[in-house]
């Protein structure tokens, strides 16, 4: 099932760290990458062990702050490469938001938002766990 699973949350919340995160956890081979203000996309097929080894293109988009122009470029970027779960990082609202939101109704993609695991003395930690959870979302949404 093709899906954006939006990471919202304000500047400094973890969405950035927490997709870096997930990234170190696929099954993966880079396919693409791309860099822009210390922000990263990388696009790579990971092996689900869910769904019996077979690969799916996996995007993770880090840039999620306004006003999004890298972010939006970015998102075009994972649907060429006709990826199947797409991580962005956005804001609670606004021009991230609504980048998403488009890239999602205009390509087919159901979208699922969700937080970081947020406390300020346990961000390396709550991230991990964070990025955990995700890659088994990510795994269970590729079995669909």
């Amino acid at each position: 099932m093709k899906t954006i699973i939006a990471i919202y949350g304000s500047t400094g919340s973890g969405k950035s760290t927490s997709i870096l995160a997930l990234e170190s956890l696929l099954d993966r081979e880079k396919v693409y990458e791309e860099h822009h203000n210390g922000d990263r996309l990388l696009i790579a097929r990971h092996k689900s062990p869910l769904n019996g080894g077979e690969e799916a293109f996996v995007g993770c988009c880090s840039e999620g702050d306004p006003p999004g122009y890298q972010q939006n470029e970015w998102l075009e970027k994972c649907v060429e490469y006709k990826c199947e779960v797409i991580m962005a990082a956005c804001r609670n609202s606004g021009h991230t938001v609504d980048n998403i939101e488009r890239i999602a109704r205009e390509n087919g993609y159901t979208t699922v938002y969700t937080a970081p695991y947020g406390n300020e003395d346990e961000y390396e930690f709550l991230n991990r766990i964070f990025a955990d959870n995700m890659l088994n979302l990510v795994d269970e949404l590729i079995k669909r």
